[in-house]
């Protein structure tokens, strides 16, 4: 009778232990650093040297144009539109409004253009607004206008969204501002002439004659792969490295990061699908930028390049001396993600060290001889009707035959067709130059 009890006892006990675990297994919650169960462990710290890096630093207009009876003015280099610009963020903007009935800016004292189309949330951060904006309008702009109104004494200022049908207005008053807009605009102090170029799909404005600049070699450092993997990896003591005819490969066998072109450009691939609605275009902006802050990614002077909202798509372009610089990997840095998940990442793998010798002077063509070129040879491997804007920029080529890799940086003039960025022939213009 006993042993049936004890018996009795111990399975109850049994039981009882078997409930418990069973009730733990289903209420445990992972902590933050167990990978092996959820999946998301912390990310072991790496920093590629990068500088910190803000919306008003990164986020900055292609071009600055002043009209005057017909007549177009800019700066002659983006160093002085650059500092002007900073002027500008610094205005006291009040009476912030989006009207019913949309103005005329065919006939604006100056425009801002930027390179892609920003949210309107983003204002309030780029500009000094005396009040804050409740609720800003959903759209986006591309283009800013500004027209001093002599009777009311003040500066209106107008975002014109994308498709030029909404529109939205603010007003400057601070005298100091005033004055230095009318400096600027009436005196065209440090202003050059600039021409219209009105074939393209949209208007576009070029230096007559701009300044000559420099060519440059430039020697580089570069960045160690591991200090990438430490930061994108969930794990980095589980990734292995190999070899393949694409590079280096890093890899835990989920995601995978690839270093290619003799170790210059990496790219990071996370095939993990997360649908999702897309974050806003401020918000996606501001993960994007985190997440390269997070790891000290911005190791050179970058800009924002587009924002792709759909396919929630970043992309960063990488300038030097204030100028763009092109190149088919080495100069974009491109985010892509998914439910705020990064999903692909690639950027250049090197820092610009210093100056190799001393730079080479390079005298541009003048903006009339750009725009009688692309008249002349419409057709020719591009249409006039699809050239999106023309800009003077770098154009980078990267030599590791040396004991030391270096870049050189060639002045060019490019144009934008169709969405890319392509120098206009060298040859063609090398010709022009030299008449």
């Amino acid at each position: 009778m006993k042993l049936e009890t004890t018996k009795s006892f111990v399975l109850v006990v049994l039981i009882g232990m078997s409930l418990l675990l069973t009730f733990g297994l289903w209420t445990h919650q992972p902590s933050e650093g167990d990978a092996s169960l959820t999946g998301e462990g912390n990310y072991t710290e790496g920093n590629l040297g990068g500088t910190e890096e803000s919306l008003k630093t990164i986020v900055e207009p292609s071009s600055i144009i002043f009209h005057d009876n017909g007549s177009h003015y800019g700066f002659p280099n983006p160093a002085n539109q650059r500092n002007f610009y900073g002027e500008i963020q610094e205005w006291s903007m009040s009476n912030f409004q989006v009207p019913q009935i949309l103005s005329d800016q065919s006939d604006a004292d100056m425009e801002i253009n930027f390179p892609d189309a920003l949210p309107m949330s983003i204002v309030g951060r780029l500009f000094n607004l005396s009040e804050s904006v409740e609720n800003p309008p959903t759209w986006s702009f591309d283009r800013m206008t500004f027209d001093y109104e002599e009777e009311n004494n003040l500066l209106r200022v107008t975002f014109d969204s994308v498709d030029r049908q909404r529109q939205a207005r603010a007003t400057i008053h601070d005298s100091n501002s005033l004055g230095l807009f009318q400096t600027t605009v009436e005196d065209k102090e440090g202003l050059i002439p600039y021409i219209l170029f009105a074939e393209g799909s949209e208007e576009i404005y070029v230096p007559s004659q701009p300044n000559g600049l420099h060519n440059y070699t430039l020697s580089i450092v570069d960045i160690n792969p591991q200090m990438l993997v430490n930061s994108l990896f969930r794990d980095p003591e589980v990734v292995s490295r190999s070899l393949s005819p694409y590079g280096t490969v890093y890899t835990d066998y989920v995601r995978e990061l690839r270093i290619r072109q003799n170790g210059q450009v990496a790219d990071f691939i996370n095939p993990i699908s997360n649908d999702g609605i897309p974050p806003q275009k401020l918000d996606l902006l501001d993960l994007s930028m985190s997440n390269i802050s997070s790891h000290g990614g911005w190791n050179n002077d970058y800009k924002l390049f587009s924002i792709n909202r759909r396919e929630e798509r970043v992309r960063y372009q990488m300038y030097y001396q204030d100028y763009p610089v092109f190149d088919s990997g080495l100069t974009m840095i491109e985010q892509e993600f998914g439910n705020q998940t990064l999903l692909s990442y690639q950027r250049p793998m090197f820092r610009i060290n210093s100056v190799i010798d001393d730079p080479e002077v390079k005298d541009l063509a003048s903006g009339e001889e750009i725009i009688a070129y692309l008249r002349n040879n419409d057709g020719e491997g591009y249409s006039i009707d699809n050239i999106e804007d023309i800009r003077i920029g770098y154009d980078l080529t990267y030599n590791d035959n040396a004991s030391t890799d270096f870049l050189g940086l060639k002045a060019k003039w490019f144009m934008k067709h169709n969405g890319s960025w392509r120098a206009i022939k060298e040859e063609n213009m090398d010709a022009m130059e030299s008449n």
